[in-house]
């Protein structure tokens, strides 16, 4: 399978072989970026849930809104989630990941270099290592080869 990325305007286009259109991810405002950030980087150690993980990779694909009650960012109504229903609908299990995961480190602070370094990393879960020690790396967290304070 073959992965092939682009930015359209402020969007980020992610094409797989065989699929006709392209998934496309808006922009996140930072603060919902740094909530989904911390979110996944949360679970990789098992203090976030799956939902909570769930709702981060939704974001990333199809934005959020802030919950007035908590103040917290939390994924648009179903009915607005088109690109995460899409993937549900069209897409095997592995070819989701290869388009949730370019689009959730695209939304990071790495930007289009935590894409770059999922699909250079030969994607799948050694593209996520790769890019989620880049976006460690870049976020201070890695000491002694681990992950600390998440």
């Amino acid at each position: 399978m073959t992965i092939t990325v682009e930015t359209v305007g402020r969007d980020l286009h992610i094409s797989l072989d065989g699929i006709e259109e392209p998934f496309i991810a808006r922009p996140l405002p930072s603060r919902a970026g740094i909530q989904i950030t911390d979110t996944y980087l949360n679970s990789s150690v098992g203090i976030a849930d799956v939902e909570e993980l769930t709702k981060a990779l939704i974001m990333a694909v199809d934005g959020g809104r802030v919950d007035e009650a908590t103040g917290r960012w939390e994924p648009v109504a179903i009915d607005e989630q088109v690109t995460f229903t899409r993937i549900g609908d069209e897409l095997r299990q592995a070819e989701a990941e290869a388009v949730l995961m370019p689009a959730f480190f695209w939304q990071t602070v790495l930007g289009m270099d935590g894409v770059r370094a999922y699909i250079e990393g030969g994607e799948g879960l050694s593209g996520t290592l790769k890019a989620v020690a880049a976006l460690s790396a870049r976020l201070g967290r890695i000491s002694g080869g681990g992950v600390d304070n998440v």
